[in-house]
């Protein structure tokens, strides 16, 4: 009760505001109420208040944007380095799966030349088109873009293992054909004129058809006779119509045969390379002049030189 009465009582007090003019005259008096002065400076304090607030969030707030902008124009900077390396990298792939391709290309082109198949398993990576990242990316595909290189890298990767165990292979396989073209008897083993070829013909000796089992090459006496190919001399000697004759064994299944010669130059057990001199041609044995007598056998069956020799 006291405080209502108290509070009523400051409620009803005025301040009394009297103006005097310089001249004394027309006084006036100006009443307010207390409570009414009161209330209005507790609403000058709340907006006085209500301003430091408001202009110390402003500030913070500017602070955040600024640190926000700093921090996205760093990440855009990050972004467009980003984006550099990703087209380097393409640009890069793509140069490694052209190489890849050139390889698998020259791949089947020294299969080719020395008269291999072509393996089923080849690689066969195509280049990786350059159009894809020629434009500036966007920044919100770099992660997907930069996930696409990865696999693309990885693809290639395999790519290169597998080209890498095909070139191996084929180097092996390169190796055992070269081996075996140098082994076979395809070279013609001396000059002159093919006086008989291999198959039915009319015998010179008795003129009844007769199977001609090799190849007669005529030239004059002394004419150099070289190995077809390279082996091993399995035999010198003489062999009853053929006359002093050289048997080279080269292997794969293959052996040729050298006949009427005037002169035997290598030994049983001595390797030759093909084109060393072997013999001179002659005249000897069942002969009708000076000439040489080429046979080709392949796994114990006389075949047509001319099936074999490059000509």
């Amino acid at each position: 009760m006291n405080f209502y009465k108290k509070l009523k009582q400051v409620a009803n007090e005025s301040l009394h505001i009297m103006i005097v003019p310089h001249s004394g005259n027309h006084v006036r008096q100006l009443n307010f109420k207390r409570i009414i002065l009161h209330t209005f400076g507790i609403f000058i304090i709340t907006i006085c208040i209500s301003l430091m607030v408001l202009i110390y969030s402003n500030v913070h707030l500017n602070q955040q944007l600024d640190d926000q902008t700093n921090n996205l124009s760093k990440l855009q900077e990050i972004n467009e380095d980003q984006a550099n390396r990703i087209n380097q990298l393409e640009n890069i792939t793509s140069e490694v799966s052209e190489k890849l391709s050139r390889l698998n290309e020259l791949e089947i082109q020294t299969r080719s030349l020395v008269g291999l198949k072509n393996k089923n398993n080849t690689s066969s990576s195509k280049p990786v088109s350059r159009s894809a990242f020629r434009n500036k990316l966007p920044i919100s595909s770099i992660t997907n873009q930069s996930s696409n290189i990865e696999e693309t890298m990885k693809t290639l990767a395999s790519e290169m293992d597998k080209e890498t165990e095909n070139l191996n292979v084929l180097i092996a396989d390169v190796k055992k054909q070269l081996k075996f073209l140098d082994a076979q008897p395809n070279k013609m083993p001396t000059q002159g004129r093919i006086t008989s070829k291999f198959g039915y013909r009319r015998s010179p000796f008795s003129g009844r058809r007769d199977f001609h089992t090799g190849l007669d090459i005529a030239n004059k006496p002394g004419t150099p006779v070289r190995a077809a190919g390279t082996g091993i001399v399995s035999f010198t000697g003489w062999k009853s119509a053929y006359g002093k004759v050289v048997i080279i064994s080269h292997g794969y299944g293959y052996r040729s045969l050298y006949a009427h010669n005037k002169e035997i130059l290598v030994k049983v057990g001595q390797k030759v390379r093909k084109g060393d001199i072997i013999t001179k041609m002659g005249n000897t044995g069942r002969s009708t002049g000076p000439h040489l007598h080429f046979e080709v056998h392949y796994k114990g069956q006389q075949i047509d030189p001319l099936k074999v020799l490059n000509k």
